[in-house]
């Protein structure tokens, strides 16, 4: 019989029978008992290994126990019952599924049915999730193609109760027939199984609330790879073998230390919750860390640190999944038939593709260092990833390099051409895993699975980098037509790989305490790149890249057409390939940050800011004649779009100012003229368009105080969220104002006949017939999402522009921010020339452009709107 776990007393619930026999109590009891007592030395413990152990054996106690009350005497032969799934892994968590096969020698009869029924019942009474499943020896042995997961289920079985020459005979012969016979099916099932789960999570480790189960790196890997390890062992040894055996020790040690992590971290998620729940969610990351689940007893982590541990354990497991899928898949070269013509196309006289892995002709030169870098050229070349084999032996390899006494090796010419190759970031990631990347630049061990705990950055630093660097690769498929123009600066720049090194080293600073992390990491950087090969010229180069390269986002958060912040981007990048560089380190910089970062609007933005500074390096425009030559080009296409509007194109342009005519198009200055046309005394127009995900609201109408705020006003109260906006007037004191915003509850979305509803009311309350106090009692309460800290900060400029004050406020974003600040501006009073209205992950970054009596702000003015706003911000926050 399987070991049991002791049952407390009823007298003293934490302490056994003094003969350490089982109480005489209802099995129900038992369990509830059991369960308590399991969990108590969770508490106590945090071992996650021990407690599914534990469980597990719980309940075989448990059933053993009903399989002598309901079926031992009338069926002591003919019928088992088998674990399957986690029980048969003996891995059971406190709420997961118990899977139990009910396996029969003969088919099921109506009286065994009833009572594996009552058996089950008992065990649904006592809340367990249990999956059971009544089968033939004769239904174990034919696979099913349309229902692999059956099959794959019976690769974990284990004997609980009953006839134990049933269950062994299943494991000793039914099982591995199957396995031998249908191995080739078995494995194509088991990649796509693979394959769909990992796509659900974009093939990505790096979550904010990652899955501990599911999630590529999460427990699901460990079953992978100990199927894939079975499989691997009959198809090698026919016997059912540990499939840790064919691991290399460095890696069983790091897998082992892994499923301890993640079995605590799963533990601890079940019993705080009470349920299956596998979500690490932002808060339960902060209560793991505070209470050191799975880490060493010693020990206090922060959340980020913590998480940081969990990644690089995920990592491990990962690593061990694929580890034993190509072992398995190495028994069947035909599952990799639709690479097979890589082995014609790519192998060479020192590489070969075998099984869709890069091994070598001649495996004794990995030691040379020469052919250790020109392995992963290949990979950088092709996409194909190195064989488990090659990669560990290069690992075993990496100490002997370190030794300073060696010989010198020349890494740029290595590293310079593995950088511009198409699939750089892969070959990159390969040599982080084996050590060598680290070794090349030690300091980038500082940034390995490093977190930055915030809800904008999705990446650990390590993986954002590496994205980054995908990301300007692929901008040679690039589909769309904004992506080719930055594709058109990349094959304009002289030296990319530069480019490339300094994305690889932008981050670095942030493995370091430090109050400026882009200073500390240029002399990180500089210190390194002397000794691997690089000339003065191109370290001064990535130093100068990686010292600005947050210069273009930032100035970005500026009006990108003045000429103050054009002239100030355009001093720091001093040459045309420099600001290329510039910029395209900031569009792979953003769009690594999350899979939503860098939407079209922001890289059009980006490229704006790139012409403007760029034509005025080139000295071909200056203020006057830009905003000239811009006025005559915009004047003929709209003149030539709608002749009939004649003199009211002058009429409205007039006064305008120069930022409105190059943030819109002829189309759309020529329906603003018609919308303004028809305005009426104090009526207003209105034009509601959806782009793309967002819907753009315009609004026409003559100027007069708080328009700017009640529409974001009304905006709010519809449940919207503002996204930009932009708010422009002419000398004839005709205001046009944009918004764009995303219809959270899908209001619009799902209900065309809403958007007449709404714009009425937004027109109503630029009219006056509805208050907007009536309005926004109507608001719908704000969503809860995960907690963050985001301290409100208020940045006064008065240099960045000739004309206006401007004023930068970064605060926790909300539903009716907008309106909220807008309202401050009303009641100083001051004007909104200008809004870039921003929001990165749950912070909004707003940017208003403010004059009172036309002037610029004062100090005192400054002083008090400071204040109204900290006031209304805080106590709304």
């Amino acid at each position: 019989m399987t070991n049991v776990v002791p049952v407390p007393s009823s007298e003293n619930p934490d302490r056994p029978l003094a003969d350490g026999s089982y109480e005489d109590v209802p099995v129900k009891e038992l369990y509830r008992r059991g369960s308590a007592s399991i969990q108590q030395q969770f508490t106590e413990s945090r071992n996650g290994r021990a407690t599914i152990e534990a469980r597990t054996a719980l309940v075989d106690d448990i059933v053993q126990r009903l399989w002598n009350t309901h079926l031992a005497a009338t069926y002591p032969t003919g019928v088992a019952i088998v674990a399957i799934g986690g029980y048969g892994r003996s891995a059971l968590y406190p709420h997961s599924d118990i899977d139990l096969l009910f396996l029969c020698e003969k088919a099921e009869t109506p009286d065994l049915k009833a009572k594996i029924r009552a058996l089950c019942q008992e065990l649904w009474d006592m809340r367990m999730r249990l999956s059971p499943t009544t089968k033939t020896v004769d239904d174990c042995s034919h696979f099913d193609p349309n229902n692999a997961e059956s099959t794959i289920a019976l690769l974990d079985c284990r004997y609980v109760a009953g006839e134990q020459q049933l269950a062994d005979y299943l494991r000793n012969k039914i099982v591995p027939s199957v396995i031998v016979r249908e191995s080739q099916a078995i494995l194509e099932r088991l990649i796509e199984i693979n394959a769909d789960r990992k796509g659900k999570y974009s093939n990505t480790i790096f979550h904010l609330e990652p899955d501990v189960k599911d999630c590529v790196g999460g427990l699901r890997e460990h079953h992978l790879g100990c199927w894939a390890g079975v499989i691997h062992g009959f198809m090698k040894d026919n016997a059912w073998v540990d499939p840790k055996q064919y691991l290399p020790t460095t890696l069983r040690g790091q897998t082992e230390h892994a499923v301890d992590f993640l079995s605590s971290v799963r533990c601890f998620l079940h019993y705080r919750s009470g349920r299956d729940d596998n979500k690490l969610s932002w808060d339960a990351q902060e209560e793991a860390a505070k209470l050191g689940i799975g880490a060493e007893a010693s020990k206090t982590l922060t959340p980020a640190d913590w998480m940081r541990a969990y990644f690089r354990n995920a990592r491990a497991l990962d690593r061990f999944a694929n580890h034993m899928m190509e072992c398995a898949a190495s028994q069947k070269p035909s599952l990799f038939k639709q690479i097979a013509n890589w082995r014609s196309r790519a192998s060479n006289a020192d590489f070969t593709v075998v099984s869709g892995r890069v091994r070598l002709q001649q495996p004794a030169a990995i030691n040379d260092p020469d052919m250790m870098m020109r392995s992963f050229e290949f990979v950088a070349e092709h996409g194909i990833p190195l064989s488990a084999a090659v990669e560990q032996r290069i690992e075993e390899n990496i100490p002997q390099l370190a030794d300073s006494s060696g010989p010198m090796i020349d890494w740029w010419r290595h590293l310079g051409s593995i950088l511009i190759r198409p699939f750089a970031g892969d070959a990159l990631r390969a040599m982080q895993r084996v050590g060598l990347l680290t070794l090349i630049f030690p300091d980038f061990a500082y940034i390995d699975a490093l977190v930055l705990r915030d809800l904008y950055h999705q990446y650990t630093v390590d993986e954002h980098t590496f994205i980054a660097i995908d990301a300007l690769h692929q901008l040679s498929d690039s589909q769309s037509d904004w992506e080719s123009r930055f594709l058109q600066l990349l094959d304009e720049i002289e030296q990319p790989e530069l480019l490339v090194l300094a994305l690889l080293l932008h981050d670095v600073g942030k493995g370091i305490e430090s109050d400026d992390h882009v200073k500390t990491g240029v002399e990180l950087a500089r210190k390194r790149l002397e000794t691997i090969g690089i000339d003065k010229r191109g370290t001064e180069t990535v130093c100068f890249l990686i010292a600005n390269h947050l210069e273009a986002s930032l100035a970005m958060r500026r009006d990108i057409f003045d000429l103050t912040n054009i002239r100030d981007l355009a001093v720091r990048a001093g040459t045309q390939d420099r600001l290329k560089m510039l910029v395209l380190l900031t569009y792979a910089d953003i769009k690594a940050v999350n899979r939503h970062a860098l939407t079209p609007w922001k890289a059009d933005n980006l490229w704006q800011l790139y012409i403007a500074t760029a034509n005025f390096l080139s000295h071909s425009v200056d203020e006057e004649r830009f905003h000239a030559n811009a006025e005559n080009e915009q004047l003929a296409r709209i003149r030539l779009l709608a002749p009939q509007l004649g003199k009211k194109l002058k009429r409205f342009l007039d006064g305008i100012p120069q930022r409105y005519l190059s943030i819109h198009s002829a189309e759309e200055i020529a329906a603003h003229i018609d919308m303004a046309s028809r305005v009426s005394g104090n009526g207003v127009q209105l034009k509601l368009n959806r782009q793309g995900q967002l819907f753009l609201l315009t609004v026409a109408m003559q100027d007069r105080p708080m328009i700017f705020c009640n529409i974001a006003g009304a905006l709010a109260a519809w449940g919207m969220n503002i996204v930009k906006a932009d708010a422009f007037a002419n000398g004839a004191g005709m205001v046009l104002d944009t918004f764009y915003f995303a219809d959270q509850f899908r209001t619009l979305e799902l209900n065309m006949e809403e958007w007449t509803r709404f714009q009425d009311s937004i027109s109503d309350v630029l009219t006056g017939k509805t208050s907007l106090e009536t309005l926004m009692k109507r608001r719908r309460s704000e969503s809860k999402g995960p907690k963050a800290t985001i301290e409100t900060k208020l940045l006064f400029d008065d240099k960045s522009s000739s004309r206006s004050t401007l004023l930068e406020v970064i605060t926790p974003d909300r539903p009716g921010l907008l309106y909220e600040m807008s309202l401050q501006f009303t009641k100083l009073p001051c004007n909104i020339e200008a809004a870039l209205i921003d929001t990165e992950g749950r912070t909004a970054i707003d940017v208003f452009y403010l004059t009172a009596s036309g002037a610029k702000l004062d100090t005192s003015q400054k002083q008090k709107l400071e204040k109204a706003l900290l006031a209304a911000l805080n106590a709304k926050g």
